[in-house]
């Protein structure tokens, strides 16, 4: 039995090998950014980021007074890219409609409604930065069948654990409310 190699088999097959591990590498990129890349969680930083924002506005008032989605549209504290959310209807301010805050309300909220399943359980289930942790009270989750109450330190604690709110949010038309101190 005789082997034969030749610089031509060999220059193919190189080639060949070196497609395939482009293919290889182009194909786990792909993978990565359809199974790792997670669309609300820039929506979750554009809420955190204006609520730090308010907070920062709002610090050296006796209270979130008159603190509605219109005048944080006028003074500037919502962030630009939080706007494009139109879909899920951003309301800021006190209760689900974003009413306008009194002088005595030492807290708002940051209101979006009509979230799907995957929207609602991945914007409740992501992790909370540092800075947002200080000023976060409490993230509530309302939709027809029930109302779940996620606050630090209580029977449902802060921050929500993965999986923790797959049988609380509905398929359709959840709302969730983060309120903000």
């Amino acid at each position: 039995m005789k082997i034969y190699f030749s610089a031509e088999d060999f220059r193919e097959n190189i080639w060949k090998s070196v497609l395939l591990f482009l293919a290889l590498i182009v194909a786990l990129v792909c993978l990565f950014y359809v199974f790792g890349h997670n669309p609300h969680k820039t929506l979750q930083e554009d809420i955190l980021a204006s609520a730090t924002k308010i907070h920062s506005y709002y610090r050296e008032k006796p209270g979130y007074w008159q603190l509605s989605t219109n005048t944080a549209l006028e003074d500037g504290l919502i962030v630009d890219s939080l706007q494009q959310y139109k879909e899920y209807d951003v309301q800021i301010g006190q209760g689900l409609d974003g009413e306008s805050g009194l002088p005595s309300d030492m807290s708002f909220n940051i209101v979006l409604k009509h979230l799907n399943k995957s929207a609602c359980i991945n914007l409740s289930e992501l992790p909370i930065n540092k800075d947002a942790q200080l000023i976060l009270q409490k993230i509530t989750i309302i939709n027809d069948a029930k109302t779940a109450e996620f606050a630090w330190g209580s029977e449902n604690p802060l921050p929500i654990s993965r999986y923790t709110t797959r049988d609380i949010c509905q398929p359709t038309e959840n709302t969730l409310v983060w309120t903000f101190n």
